[in-house]
């Protein structure tokens, strides 16, 4: 499906004046070719099990490009989103049409971890600017690390060892227990939490799998009723996120187990605002948090133009823009020469609402800061607090 953005053709040339939140990132440079469109080719989940997420994402790009009154450089934009429905072949697919039919200039988006592994290698061979918004394989970092890929968002080691660093020094020694989706960011965000817990001392009890799209977690919730753990690592995302803590608090688990997990389990955005009380003391590692100091300006933005609080799939898609941003600013335009454009991004960091974001130039991947949110009961319900900040996180690279 081709989500098109009509003024022109399949353009979304938005009109909205800029912001004083983007006044403040920097005023666009004169570029070459300044008469042609600068086509963007979105990839993200519109249907399956992360089609909130994936609306999300695009409304975040929307609002970006919305604020800088469709241009970047001064280059009019073109917007051209497609769905991916969270299945790496149909993202291989949606990667080749944006490049072999609509011959965009840049590529971005992903959520999912199995379709950013599965996209590397068609992005690399067309030599295509990528930029993947949230798709945090680890391998992305390391040995499938390409050139041509940069990405703004975590890993899952990021999130998956600095909760085991939580874990351990906050919540116990023992009594761990694990449930997570089973699929490529499951599999790892559970393994690097579970290295990071163990490497300090901790003893993890079992670990327990979901396949994507489960609707009904009863018989593991059964057990881990049976098990008594002092606390639990999780990872869901999406409706999966939703489905699972409702039916913890369906069998009164919620309050009883303590849960932390990646921030994609307690979603400001796409999860705590669906699931409300059943998400109140949770604790999560996220890259992202409606609360964080970085993200103050763009919080309220977004709240009054989404009237909700952003989770981090909408501040994924607006970070994504930031970085693009600084890209073609940084070559006034000319994304001729891809190598003058990595070198760009990686002269100095950008400032985007994740905070300040350097790249690190053995595989292109961003640096940041982890914030380790408990949900708390707000002003307007429960929401991401920060509690603790990991600084400068960068994921071990080609040496892992």
């Amino acid at each position: 499906m081709t989500e098109l953005f009509p003024l022109s053709r399949r353009s979304f040339l938005a009109t909205a004046g800029a912001t004083a939140l983007t006044g403040a990132i920097g005023a666009p440079a004169l570029a070459q070719g300044a008469n042609k469109p600068l086509k963007i080719g979105m990839v993200t989940s519109l249907s399956g099990p992360f089609t909130a997420l994936g609306e999300s994402m695009r409304a975040g790009m929307q609002m970006f490009l919305a604020e800088n009154g469709g241009k970047l450089a001064g280059r009019a934009v073109e917007l051209i989103v497609e769905d991916d429905q969270a299945k790496p072949d149909e993202g291989v697919r949606k990667f080749r049409k944006l490049l072999g039919q609509d011959n965009v200039d840049i590529v971005s988006g992903v959520i999912s971890s199995a379709v950013a592994l599965a996209v590397r290698d068609v992005v690399t061979e067309a030599k295509a600017l990528t930029f993947i918004s949230a798709g945090s394989a680890n391998d992305l970092a390391r040995k499938a690390a390409s050139p041509f890929v940069f990405r703004p968002t975590k890993t899952n080691w990021m999130l998956g060892h600095t909760a085991g660093q939580w874990a351990f020094e906050k919540l116990g020694k023992s009594g761990c227990l694990t449930i997570a989706a089973d699929y490529a960011a499951g599999r790892e965000s559970v393994g690097d939490f579970v290295a990071s817990y163990q490497r300090q001392g901790g003893k993890v009890g079992k670990q327990l799998w979901a396949p994507l799209g489960t609707t009904d977690f009863g018989p593991l919730l059964t057990t881990i009723a049976a098990e008594k753990p002092e606390f639990i690592f999780s990872f869901f995302a999406g409706s999966d996120a939703v489905r699972f803590l409702r039916q913890m608090r369906e069998y009164r688990l919620h309050g009883k187990v303590k849960l932390i997990g990646s921030g994609a389990l307690f979603d400001q955005e796409d999860v705590v605002s669906a699931v409300k009380e059943a998400a109140l003391g949770g604790l999560n590692t996220c890259n992202q948090s409606p609360t964080a100091p970085s993200s103050a300006a763009f919080t309220r933005a977004y709240q009054a133009a989404r009237n909700a609080m952003p989770g981090e799939m909408g501040t994924a898609g607006y970070v994504t823009g930031q970085v693009i941003k600084a890209a073609i600013e940084r070559v006034q335009g000319d994304l001729s020469n891809k190598d003058k454009v990595k070198e760009a991004l990686l002269a100095k960091e950008v400032e985007t609402v994740f905070g300040p974001m350097p790249f690190d130039p053995r595989n292109n991947q961003a640096i940041l800061d982890i914030y380790v949110n408990e949900i708390k009961e707000g002003a307007g319900g429960p929401v991401n607090q920060v509690i603790h900040t990991y600084k400068g996180v960068r994921d071990p690279g080609p040496v892992a």
